[in-house]
């Protein structure tokens, strides 16, 4: 069976952006289910965590010493939050990092899940998982109307909406980052909404 149109068109523009070994933190995995329709596996964490609860994610954390470099670090962590065993990824490249609002800049990976594995969540980091389409992504807008109390301040942000789930914040910038980097497909989504600098970067950190 040939490959999805799409999945051809991410791997030849993830091709010129390779993951680097070392400069940022910490990681994530940004995993596309292959299938006749792809989809990208999101989280969403706890409600009893101390940070980031409630909120949805891609797999990832802070780099640990013993990883050998941060595509270890982003397999490491998908492998301990949702049982995804590296045999499964096929990474082909990574986006710019992004900066977290607790100021650590994070390496988004790219990763392409061959067969249909099993996925478990590990209930101390991940209260569900879920997938979205990519397609979703090309033809939904965000919407301007996720209400977000940050440091005492009451913002509205924008989000993406998809069968009950929010994705807003630093994921949903990643996603479009994604979706404008592996596809060309540029989505407006005005982020930070406020205080630039401090919830996402105000222009790109560099490599």
């Amino acid at each position: 069976m040939s490959e999805h149109a799409l999945i051809q068109i991410l791997r030849n523009r993830m091709a010129t952006q390779p993951a680097p070994a070392d400069g940022p933190e910490a990681a994530v995995l940004i995993p596309v289910m292959l299938g006749p329709e792809p989809h990208v596996l999101l989280t969403r964490r706890p409600a009893h965590m101390n940070s980031h609860a409630g909120e949805v994610a891609f797999p990832g954390g802070k780099r640990d010493r013993e990883d050998d470099s941060l595509v270890a670090t982003a397999l490491r962590e998908s492998r301990e939050e949702v049982s995804l065993a590296s045999a499964h990824v096929e990474i082909i490249g990574a986006l710019a990092p992004a900066r977290a609002k607790s100021g650590i800049r994070v390496l988004p990976v790219v990763g392409l899940v061959h067969g249909d594995p099993e996925l478990t969540a590990n209930p101390d980091e991940v209260e569900s998982i879920f997938r979205v389409p990519l397609q979703f992504f090309m033809e939904h807008a965000p919407a301007r109307d996720h209400r977000i109390n940050f440091r005492g301040i009451d913002l509205v942000v924008p989000c993406f909406r998809y069968q009950g789930f929010i994705i807003w914040g630093l994921t949903a910038y990643m996603l479009v980052e994604f979706m404008r980097q592996g596809f060309d497909h540029h989505i407006d989504y005005p982020w930070p909404p406020i205080l630039p600098g401090i919830l996402v970067p105000a222009t790109k950190t560099p490599a």
